[in-house]
């Protein structure tokens, strides 16, 4: 990995971070097996849970960050604020914690029940 793709792994790493513990405390709430890993060199995080039976529990566990992050984008932008300076660097991150990725929406559909990673 280039040195330049270390540093966008490392600096996306917080809300990477923030979007696999809102998977792992929803998870949670169905099972004490769930599991959240961060490799800080790689600028990763994992969020991974066994199978989830309830069908809105598992969809959230999978769609969680997406869910949130959509009402804090919306109570955002209902609230009035601009986007300019470093609150556009706050927005990206919001854009990153909320984007659900492939695996996610699979998993809220049903498709992939074991584990998920973004």
């Amino acid at each position: 990995m280039s040195r330049l793709g270390q540093l966008a792994g490392v600096l996306s790493l917080p809300p990477t971070l923030a979007h696999e513990a809102t998977h792992w405390l929803v998870a949670r709430t169905q099972t004490d097996d769930a599991a959240l890993a961060v490799e800080v060199t790689g600028g990763r995080a994992l969020a991974a849970w066994p199978p989830i039976d309830n069908p809105v529990v598992r969809f959230l566990a999978f769609l969680g960050p997406t869910v949130f992050g959509l009402v804090l984008a919306a109570l955002w932008l209902a609230h009035g604020v601009d986007i300019d300076g470093w609150r556009l660097i706050l927005a990206v991150g919001l854009a990153i914690y909320t984007t659900p990725s492939r695996a996610d929406v699979r998993g809220a559909l049903g498709r992939q029940a074991v584990q998920q990673e973004m």
